[in-house]
């Protein structure tokens, strides 16, 4: 970490520090199966226009429209149980 760069604080959603953790757990997984899901898009979508997929070309590589909406889909998956807890605790 950079001299003075401090993480943010993360939000609590649950009362119990072991859910708490666990639900972290589960975001950070989220969040790296997304990187795997945009790279192997991409990779795909190199190899079907004939190209040599690299580090670069990868790096480089900007998903299309299609692939904005499947991603807000699956984090939209992803979240629902977390958004259905949080509106509960509006309620209460």
């Amino acid at each position: 970490m950079k001299e003075g760069a401090h993480p943010a604080e993360k939000p609590v959603y649950f009362d119990d520090p072991a859910v708490q953790a666990l639900y972290q757990m589960v975001l950070i997984l989220g969040e790296e199966l997304a990187a795997t899901r945009e790279q192997l898009h991409a990779l795909i979508a190199l190899c079907e226009e004939g190209k040599l997929p690299s580090a670069q070309a990868l790096e480089a590589f900007v998903p299309d429209a299609h692939f904005d909406l499947e991603r807000a889909d699956w984090v939209a998956r992803l979240l629902e149980p977390l958004e259905q807890i949080a509106g509960e605790k509006k309620r209460r």
